[in-house]
């Protein structure tokens, strides 16, 4: 379930501030493409968070899933503005609950290094893999990166970038990783390099697989 990440790219956080994916969970596409754009709206046009600094929207291509990767300076910012608006899951303007819309989860979690742009030759992602990966505590979450960058060292046509995500209480590591499209990622991951579909951590004491989603980028908002 893996994907390639920069062979630069550090596998311990070190870059400052933090990155929280927030997800939700929808009936169909319509109530996908309703909750977007609903939240980012409120996101344009309501007073902006102290500390954040930008968030995106991403749809994901089975229709089912909207999430948020919002970027902020510091936790204590994120959880200042939880505190303002109530609750953890209306912190990403989704509108009241509608029938079928539900929060999932919303993990906080420090950058091994900065997202950066693509550079100007680099093709448009046409798709963006989020891979979900359960760690019992930081050293292993570190050696989860250590094998996902051995593993990805050698870049797929279809690879774009990407970077890890260390949450913050050690029992996740979310690699995000950008592709020139859905079927070059479904083609990458089916090969023998990637551990077919049992993945590179079959058998890894401590270190699971959780899930992996494939997103489209739909909206950003920034300060």
């Amino acid at each position: 379930m893996e994907a390639h990440i920069p062979a630069s790219a550090q596998t311990a956080p070190a870059h400052p501030g933090v990155v929280v994916t927030s997800r939700w969970q929808v009936a169909d596409r319509h109530a996908q493409r309703a909750t977007a754009d609903s939240a980012m709206a409120r996101w344009r046009h309501l007073p902006w968070p102290e500390g954040c600094l930008s968030v995106t929207c991403l749809l994901s291509t089975d229709g089912r899933l909207v999430m948020f990767y919002s970027r902020w300076e510091s936790e204590q910012d994120y959880r200042l503005h939880v505190g303002n608006v109530g609750e953890r899951d209306t912190a990403d303007r989704v509108a009241a609950h509608g029938s079928g819309v539900t929060h999932l989860d919303a993990i906080v979690s420090s950058l091994a290094t900065p997202p950066g742009s693509p550079s100007g030759d680099a093709p448009h992602p046409g798709c963006v893999a989020l891979i979900s990966i359960a760690t019992d505590g930081p050293e292993l979450q570190r050696q989860a990166a250590e094998r996902i960058a051995t593993f990805g060292a050698d870049a797929h046509p279809g690879a774009i970038g990407g970077h890890l995500l260390f949450s913050l209480d050690g029992a996740r590591l979310t690699l995000y990783a950008e592709w020139t499209s859905e079927e070059a990622h479904r083609e990458a991951i089916a090969g023998s390099r990637f551990g077919g579909e049992r993945g590179i951590f079959d058998g890894v004491p401590g270190i699971r697989g959780l899930s992996m989603h494939r997103y489209q980028r739909y909206r950003t908002a920034g300060r």
